[in-house]
């Protein structure tokens, strides 16, 4: 509450500070730019310049300085996955149901949004996944656990996705706002049971130079199965200044709140026998629940070269607070803990002809604040992480790409990462061979947890890790691409949680390959996939039995979709159909309530067949836009329903209604 308060209190000296450094906004001229009529859900404008004002020493005038918006620059070797002209057009529950349809991607949910569901991307298991806001990491600091909906999903620009070899990464950049008028946005989704999600967002530009965003996220979910409901909030702020033509100043605060209901599965004897009856379901604990608790508020500079053609940042520093919190209330113990951490980062990148070089470097210190009861016993520790990528483009046939990683930590433990990667172009053929070599340090929870159920073991080894990983794709032409992906994957010393401790399992591999396609047409657009992945014998140590189930897991993906005006152009219509399949019964990762995390090594039962599919209409009239979906529409036809986590069924056929408003005044 007190750190609540205090982010408040900021918000509003810094606002009063800079709106009384600018007063005289009337001296300002502008020319700003319309939102486009079509993409009326989008908040980044045309390029066009807008003129401010700047202090000359030496004369007591105003003279205009072009301010243009904005724009960040990808880490070097990502790929763009998802820009807000993309997202706009489907209602997503949490990023899982998003990953859950991309090429190369299982999912493991547990029924509802919101919950820490996972998924496996290639061949990285969910705890080798990391996800950024720009230069923060969101990971949790105890566990290492991606909890994907901490996320302020409608707000992203850009997502970019990189491939590190030992961990897949994730970063996301939210839409800048340039404005000539108060803007603010509706954004409601509703279904059966507790489902209900309303957001509402308001943005204004103090001055020329200086915008204020604030939003609130209220979101409800579950209730269709005994104790799964899940009650929240999300409260986010941003307060954004250009001080001059080449500097950028942002403020940026979330705070996420949630209790949630914990089952612990259903207690199913058998997966395929289950009669998806909700009344007849029992949860394996009535009354369990557990609040989460995450706040981030962060100070970040940006600067670009004063050229005025260049709009993309070559410097990156920020200040940032942190705040964890999670408790769990079971019938037979509690467990909790309380960790916050403050931290300073810093990214420069220097180009000279076809040689790019960024660096980065990432300082915290981590505070133990949990109770005399709280579960995790480590004392207060600090975390160095410094990284350094390089790319190679002087030929248009071929771009190198390398990179590493280095971190250490205040209680001995340290990790590193060596990566390189090329692309390999001609006559329209990519090939993208890579390869890394690295470890994976054990987390807090997995060395210093005490409960009733589980002990840290502070003797563990970190993670060791190879990896090699191959892309070969043939572009027809901008609109259609084709391709397949594989990724191997050798394990040694994996740590899992194994008899109530936590203990270097032998080593294996994880294998995984993927056959895509994407056809992008201006009316019409279809795409789909194939994944295979399994867990197999370590080549490094093949006389390793492997610890989990080795049977593989196939995904089947594919989409179809119109797109077009309809009624005189009064209406933007795109419709269409989303679907998977699983042919064959695999088992899935296990998700431990307690510790909040995922890991292949369990006794779970192997999930039966099944499949899916989604009715997408998103229809759009002038600054409206109307979003419907008919969730798995063959339930009942083709199955009763089905498990992407053994013991937790997902939600049955349902009607989903949402509706997205913007104003502009």
């Amino acid at each position: 509450m007190r750190t609540i308060r205090f982010t408040y209190i900021t918000l509003i000296l810094v606002l009063g500070a800079f709106n009384f450094a600018i007063g005289q906004t009337n001296t300002l001229t502008t020319n700003l730019t319309n939102i486009d009529s079509v993409a009326i859900d989008s908040t980044v404008l045309q390029l066009a310049p807008v003129r401010g004002t700047t202090d000359t020493a030496a004369k007591n005038k105003k003279e205009p300085f072009t301010v243009q918006p904005w724009e960040f620059r990808a880490p070097i070797g990502a790929t763009v996955t998802e820009t807000d002209s993309t997202l706009r057009w489907q209602i997503w529950p949490d990023w899982t149901y998003k990953l859950n349809r991309d090429p190369g991607v299982i999912s493991y949910r547990m029924g509802t949004g919101i919950r820490t569901n996972a998924v496996q991307h290639n061949a990285h298991e969910p705890r080798h996944q990391q996800l950024y806001w720009e230069g923060v990491l969101l990971n949790d600091p105890v566990s290492g656990a991606l909890n994907w909906s901490l996320i302020p999903q409608h707000k992203i620009g850009t997502v970019y996705q990189q491939d590190l070899g030992t961990q897949n990464r994730k970063t996301y950049y939210l839409r800048q706002y340039y404005l000539n008028k108060p803007l603010s946005r509706l954004i409601y989704s509703e279904s059966k049971f507790s489902k209900r999600d309303l957001e509402f967002e308001v943005s204004h530009n103090i001055s020329r130079r200086m915008n204020v965003e604030l939003s609130y996220w209220d979101r409800r979910t579950g209730g269709e199965y005994p104790n799964s409901k899940i009650t929240g909030r999300q409260i986010f702020s941003k307060v954004s200044y250009h001080l001059s033509e080449d500097r950028y100043l942002k403020l940026n605060y979330v705070n996420n709140n949630y209790d949630i209901g914990m089952p612990f599965g259903y207690g199913i004897s058998d997966l395929r026998l289950f009669n998806f009856d909700r009344f007849s379901a029992t949860a394996t604990q009535n009354s369990a629940s557990s609040t989460n608790k995450s706040s981030l508020l962060s100070l970040n500079f940006y600067q670009r070269k004063a050229d005025s053609s260049v709009t993309k940042d070559n410097l990156r520093a920020g200040i940032y607070y942190r705040g964890n919190e999670r408790s769990l209330s079971q019938n037979t113990d509690t467990t909790s803990y309380k960790v916050s951490s403050v931290g300073a980062m810093a990214k420069k990148w220097w180009t000279l002809g076809g040689f790019t070089l960024e660096t980065s470097a990432d300082i915290k210190q981590f505070f133990n604040k949990s109770s005399n009861e709280g579960s995790l016993t480590a004392s207060n520790w600090t975390l160095l992480n410094t990284e350094g990528r390089i790319s190679l483009d002087f030929t248009p046939l071929i771009d190198l790409k390398g990179g590493g990683n280095f971190k250490v930590r205040s209680d001995g433990f340290q990790s590193y990462r060596l990566n390189a990667s090329s692309d390999i172009s001609l006559a329209g053929i990519t090939l993208t061979p890579g390869a890394s070599s690295g470890t994976v340090m054990p987390t807090p929870q997995q060395l210093y947890w005490s409960s009733k159920s589980y002990e840290g073991n502070s003797g563990l080894k970190s993670e060791k890790v190879q990896e090699v990983r191959g892309t070969l794709s043939y572009q027809f032409n901008p609109e259609t691409q084709i391709g397949v992906r594989g990724q191997y994957k050798d394990i040694t010393d994996g740590i899992m949680a194994v008899d109530s401790t936590f203990t270097n399992v032998g080593g294996y591999s994880s294998q995984s390959a993927t056959f895509f396609f994407n056809w992008d047409l201006t009316h019409f657009e279809f795409n789909g996939s194939a994944t295979i992945h399994r867990f197999a014998d370590s080549y490094l140590k093949p006389d390793n039995k492997i610890p989990m189930n080795p049977s593989e897991r196939v995904w089947l993906k594919g989409g179809a979709y119109w797109k077009g005006y309809l009624f005189d152009r009064a209406t933007y219509v795109k419709a269409g159909v989303s679907g998977m399949m699983a042919p064959f019964r695999y088992q899935a990762d296990h998700y431990n309530p307690e510790l909040d995390s995922w890991q292949p090594v369990s006794q779970d039962q192997l999930l039966p067949i099944f499949n899916r599919l989604d009715v997408d209409v998103t229809a759009r009239v002038r600054s409206i836009m109307f979003l419907l979906r008919w969730q798995n529409v063959l339930d009942d036809v083709s199955q009763l329903g089905y498990f992407e986590t053994a013991q937790y069924p997902m939600s049955q056929r349902r009607f989903i209604f949402g509706v997205r408003a913007l104003f502009r005044n």
